[in-house]
């Protein structure tokens, strides 16, 4: 039986084409499974080679890095409720400790995304915020899960900020424009105080058994 150069060459078995279509297809399940620059979120604990799981370092931009910073510091801070200590009585000082920060009240001021440089951008100047308190609110003491018997403090704040829009753009009609905005926000926070017990309690007289006189009871 003789063989031709053809039979001898990368087309001879039909083997092989199974095989690189299969490899193909696996890398393209693969890819469409992976958005972005980075792994699926279950591969981040499969690779030894790095300690936060990665395998390999990849880039973020900036914008993602921003996001995951905001989602963690949301999820320490924000969405967690503190609990502080029992109210003193006869107490005179205030009861809303933590106004708002400027970040805060900044972060709920609705703004428009930035367009593209040269063609529409959008520039915030001149910032200022005023902070108020406008009311506080004492609950009865209740019991909550996980924190036992306390009393639920609610401070209502009024923000009033102040800033300067600019517009501009250079391409194809050069233009800029300035307007001063003024936007309010409500912002509301909760926290719980431990409720206090009596200072005294008062409690019935103990009587002493031990060394009084044994009766007999015949």
């Amino acid at each position: 039986m003789s063989r031709t150069a053809l039979d001898r060459g990368p087309f001879a078995s039909p083997k092989r084409w199974v095989h690189a279509l299969a490899a193909v297809g696996l890398l393209a399940v693969f890819s469409m499974g992976t958005t972005g620059c980075a792994l699926p979120y279950w591969g981040r604990s499969i690779s030894p080679l790095h300690p936060s799981g990665w395998g390999f370092p990849y880039p973020i931009f900036a914008s993602v890095q921003q996001q995951l910073e905001d989602d963690i510091q949301r999820e320490e801070f924000d969405d967690r409720v503190p609990i502080l200590d029992p109210i003193p009585p006869n107490s005179t000082a205030p009861l809303c400790l933590d106004p708002p920060s400027e970040k805060e009240v900044w972060d709920r001021v609705p703004k428009i995304r930035h367009g593209i440089s040269g063609l529409y951008e959008v520039q915030y100047n001149n910032v200022r915020i005023l902070i108020e308190k406008i009311g506080e609110q004492i609950d009865p003491p209740k019991i909550y899960p996980l924190a036992g018997p306390c009393q639920k403090v609610s401070c209502h704040y009024k923000c009033t900020v102040y800033y300067d829009a600019l517009y501009w753009s250079d391409y194809p009609i050069p233009f800029n424009h300035v307007d001063h905005k003024v936007e309010v926000i409500y912002i509301d926070k909760d926290f719980l105080r431990r409720v206090a017990g009596p200072e005294n309690v008062t409690r019935p007289p103990v009587e002493n058994t031990l060394n009084a006189p044994v009766q007999n009871p015949y």
